[in-house]
């Protein structure tokens, strides 16, 4: 069982080792680091990650529309969630109308003080124009914790009229001993 620190190293080792399908696609800036790229149908791609700052500090979520991996039609630069300073967009569906994208925030530089919470992120799939936002929490949880979502297209589906969000939480007092979650979105985003 990982911790949320082990879980965050591993997500840290992986981005750079390439494993959750960074492009080197030079079509997209050299600060872009991608988390997924899922085919959604219609010959097209769904990018999503984070840019950076020159430094490579201050992760803004992005997401890329692109076509047969050969033309980005449009990309988008997400608005960041409420009280957080950093963020990284990491799974993406689609329905023939939206992109889901689901949003990881941090709440702040310190680690061991960090929350990271969660925000799915509806984008019009003709023009990538942000059409709603919608934070979410595991299910029957009191306290303060924090929440993460590993990749994998499986932790973030679309069924029906909903998304499937699995993930992990643990509260702030006890970070050693993560637990399971799993909850349902309704594909409308309403608050």
């Amino acid at each position: 069982m990982k911790t949320p620190l082990a879980s965050l190293l591993t997500l840290f080792i992986l981005c750079a080792s390439n494993a959750w399908g960074q492009s080197s696609d030079t079509s997209l800036p050299s600060n872009i680091s991608l988390y997924a790229k899922p085919g959604i149908g219609d010959g097209q791609l769904c990018l999503v990650g984070a840019k950076t700052d020159d430094d490579g500090m201050n992760e803004k979520p992005v997401a890329y529309l692109e076509k047969s991996s050969t033309s980005v039609i449009w990309h988008a630069s997400l608005p960041l969630p409420p009280h957080t300073y950093q963020a990284r967009a990491t799974h993406c569906v689609g329905t023939p109308t939206t992109l889901y994208v689901l949003v990881q925030g941090d709440t702040q530089p310190e680690q061991s003080l960090s929350q990271t919470l969660l925000e799915v992120v509806a984008l019009n799939r003709v023009t990538g124009v942000v059409a709603a936002t919608k934070a979410i929490e595991p299910p029957n949880v009191s306290g303060a914790h924090t929440t993460w979502v590993e990749a994998g297209n499986g932790h973030f589906s679309a069924h029906g009229n909903d998304l499937i969000v699995t993930g992990k939480y643990a509260l702030l007092s006890n970070r050693d001993n993560p637990q399971d979650f799993s909850l349902k979105v309704p594909q409308s985003l309403k608050p």
